[in-house]
């Protein structure tokens, strides 16, 4: 078999294609050198332009006041801003990448409150606002925070981390527990002030008291002295004066009988006087003169009782004693004239033991109330006739009782004048006030009351009313 001669390419062609291949190698080389060389001056450019924009960002987060921080999944900080940083005790927010709370210089319970915040948001995807936070800085100083905690994600929406921001509010916790401090303070000092005032008050009406009852005591006992003057003469005398008419008298059967037939100008006399009718008269008006002597008697001792001055302890009372003489001086108050019946005055008086009390006090407190009861009275009697009065007759009972726990002597005054309204309720032991005209009352009475049973006496003071029905004052005394 005849073997084909091999192809053999004259040398100058080869030499040729050769040059010819590494021309064109050595071009794409140059062309992957300029697109490298581009590539490369690109990829610098967006190098450049990356840490350009993360230096912007990095400055625009240090620039902002806010601390601002973001954490991973497993609550790592992934980055900060300075501020943050310096919080935290570092130079730079890349010492912050990878470390979490527990390597901060905040305590573990500020540690373990932050992250549970952190989880919260994690898991709940809600972002949390205006959280308050105590927290201790790199320099050991207890600061207060105001933080807002938002989740991160990424581009899918999945939880990636947290984001955080807060700013530093110490100041204005400090000026907020200073202004709390402050009024505090002023509340305290408010409340000293109102002390005093009620002091003040309280000693200004135990002056007006003391004045108006000294004054009315004064004037009370000189005109009980006055009056027991001559009643004491008055009474003194009619003793003789009856043993006097009697002699006479007596004289007179003895001239009758020794001349039975006087003449006619005794005779004439005798019937011109009616002796008989002055025999038998004549006894009558000296007994009613007694009487009225005994009536002025009692009227002055009621004077001498009301207007007696207290002691500095207190000694035993008969409460009836006092109702019954503060009656007594009111009576004509009492008494029915042109305009009205008299009014009523039922008492339901119990078994009741003397009370230890300031006598002269508690009986300027039935005047106060047992005075504005009948005020009361007439006020509701305006535009009444005197047989639309009378035929629903003006009515006080006065009621003493021992309470039930036999602790309390408990007296009840009721009219069944207007009554009044439950505002006017609520104020009417307060100190100048008053539901009279101008010029009609001061205010005072009732606050006076108010003071004598329950701060000089230690007991209570309430009043019932119901507008249209009347009125119930009930005292209770120790």
């Amino acid at each position: 078999m005849d073997t084909p001669a091999p192809d053999v390419t004259p040398p100058h062609e080869t030499v040729a294609q050769l040059k010819q291949a590494l021309s064109q190698a050595q071009a794409e080389l140059k062309t992957l050198r300029q697109a490298q060389a581009q590539e490369r001056v690109q990829r610098e450019k967006v190098e450049y332009d990356l840490q350009a924009s993360r230096q912007l960002l990095q400055l625009v987060m240090d620039t902002l006041p806010e601390a601002i921080f973001w954490k991973d999944l497993n609550l790592a900080y992934l980055g900060c801003n300075q501020n943050f940083a310096e919080d935290a005790g570092r130079a730079s927010p890349q010492e912050m990448i990878g470390k979490t709370d527990y390597d901060m210089p905040w305590k573990t319970e500020e540690a373990e409150f932050y992250r549970e915040c952190d989880r919260r948001v994690i898991e709940s995807n809600q972002a949390e606002f205006g959280i308050i936070e105590p927290q201790l800085n790199g320099e050991g100083e207890e600061t207060w925070l105001e933080t807002n905690k938002a989740p991160l994600h990424d581009s899918a929406g999945n939880v990636i981390g947290v984001l955080g921001t807060y700013q530093d509010i110490t100041q204005r916790k400090r000026a907020e527990v200073a202004l709390q401090v402050l009024n505090q303070a002023l509340e305290l000092k408010n409340t000293e002030l109102e002390e005093a005032l009620a002091r003040l008050n309280h000693s200004q009406i135990q002056l007006i008291q003391r004045e108006k009852m000294s004054a009315l005591g004064n004037l009370m006992a000189g005109i009980a002295h006055e009056i027991n003057n001559p009643t004491n003469f008055l009474l003194g005398n009619l003793k003789p004066a009856r043993e006097h008419l009697a002699d006479l008298l007596g004289l007179l059967d003895v001239y009758q009988a020794e001349y039975p037939n006087p003449g006619d100008v005794v005779e004439d006399e005798i019937e011109a006087i009616d002796l008989p009718y002055i025999r038998k008269d004549f006894p009558k008006l000296l007994d009613s003169m007694g009487e009225g002597v005994k009536r002025i008697r009692e009227i002055s001792n009621s004077l001498r009782i009301f207007a007696r001055s207290d002691a500095e302890e207190q000694v035993p009372f008969d409460l009836h004693e006092g109702l019954d003489g503060t009656l007594l001086i009111l009576k004509p108050r009492l008494k029915a004239d042109e305009q009205r019946p008299a009014i009523d005055v039922i008492k339901h008086y119990g078994a009741i033991p003397a009370v230890s009390c300031f006598p002269g006090q508690l009986n300027q407190v039935f005047m106060n109330i047992l005075a504005n009861a009948i005020d009361a009275l007439e006020e509701g009697n305006q535009g009444k006739s005197f047989a639309e009065i009378k035929a629903q007759p003006n009515r006080i009972t006065v009621t003493t009782e021992r309470s039930p726990c036999q602790k309390w002597t408990v007296v009840r005054i009721q009219d069944n004048g207007m009554g009044m309204t439950a505002a006017n309720r609520a104020k009417i032991f307060d100190r100048a006030f008053t539901t009279k005209a101008v010029g009609k009352g001061t205010g005072l009475g009732l606050a006076i009351a108010h003071q004598i049973i329950v701060d000089n006496h230690g007991g209570t003071i309430e009043v019932h009313s119901t507008p249209g029905q009347g009125t119930e004052f009930i005292l209770q005394i120790p």
